[in-house]
C-alpha cells in the first residue's frame, strides 16, 4: 500500500534534495516512509520523527534488513511539534530541517487521509514553529493561502510530481537562497538537465584522466584554488 503524499517518485526526490545546502545534521519531521531520508546523501547525524508508531518500525525494520540502501539515522515516534521546539540547534552544526507535513485539507484532490491529520491551525502553529528556527528549514507541499501567508518572504519553487489523482504541482519552500549543494548527484533543475550535468561530468573526468601527471596535478591544483576562493 503506498504512502500519502511520499516523496519517491522520479523528479520529485531529486528536486528537493538538490536544494539542500551543505550541513552536519539532518532532521526529517514527518518521516513517513522517509524516501528523502534514503535517498540523500547522509549527514554526520541523521535524524528522523513521525508520530505514527508503524511508519517508524516499518523504517527501522526495512533499514535493518537493507543496510547497503539505509542511512544510519536516529528515528524516533515524536510529536514534530515538541520535537522541533525543544531540539538543541546549538549543539549539533549546521543543521538542514526537511518538513513534509500532510496536505492542507483545501488543497486535496483524493478523499485519502492520514492515519495522523493536521487541522489549519496546526499547519498555523507547524510555521511558527519553523519560522523560528535558526537553521535551514525545507517544507514541501502545495500552495495554499496558509503558507502563502506566512511564508511570503522564503524563497520557493514548484515543480510537477505524479500523485494518485494523476500529475500536481508541488512547491518547496525554503527559508534561504539554494546555493551550494550537499549532494552533487541531484545537480540541476530537471531530468533533462541533470542528464546534461551527468554526461559533461563523465566527459570531463574522461578529459582529466588522459592528462599526463604533470598537467593533471597542475589542474587538480588550479581547480582547488578556485573552489577556495
Amino acid at each position: 500500500m503506498s504512502y500519502l503524499g511520499a516523496k519517491s517518485g522520479s523528479g520529485v526526490y531529486q528536486t528537493i534534495i538538490n536544494l539542500m545546502p551543505p550541513h552536519d545534521t539532518y532532521v526529517e519531521a514527518f518521516l513517513g516512509t522517509g524516501a528523502i531520508m534514503r535517498k540523500k546523501a547522509p549527514a554526520a547525524k541523521n535524524i528522523g520523527i513521525d508520530i505514527n508508531a508503524s511508519c517508524v518500525d516499518k523504517f527501522n525494520s526495512t533499514a535493518a534488513i537493507d543496510k547497503s540502501n539505509f542511512t544510519a539515522a536516529d528515528v524516533f515516534q515524536a510529536d514534530a511539534f515538541d520535537f522541533l521546539s525543544s531540539f538543541d540547534f546549538s549543539q549539533n552544526g549546521r543543521t538542514v530541517v526537511y518538513c513534509d507535513p500532510p496536505y492542507v485539507h483545501s488543497t486535496r484532490t483524493s478523499s485519502a487521509r492520514y492515519e495522523n491529520e493536521l487541522t489549519d491551525e496546526d499547519h498555523k502553529r507547524l510555521l511558527r514553529i519553523l519560522s523560528s528556527l535558526p537553521c535551514f528549514v525545507i517544507i514541501s507541499g502545495y500552495r495554499n493561502d496558509i503558507y502563502e501567508d506566512y511564508l511570503s518572504d522564503w524563497w520557493s519553487v514548484d515543480f510537477q510530481a505524479m500523485t494518485r489523482g494523476g500529475v500536481r504541482t508541488e512547491t518547496v519552500w525554503c527559508n534561504f537562497t539554494p546555493g551550494d549543494i550537499h549532494y552533487h548527484t541531484f545537480a540541476g533543475k530537471d531530468s533533462t538537465d541533470r542528464q546534461r550535468i551527468q554526461r559533461k561530468a563523465e566527459r570531463w573526468a574522461r578529459n582529466f584522466e588522459s592528462l599526463p601527471s604533470a598537467e593533471k596535478q597542475a589542474v587538480f591544483s588550479a581547480l582547488l584554488m578556485t573552489i577556495g576562493s
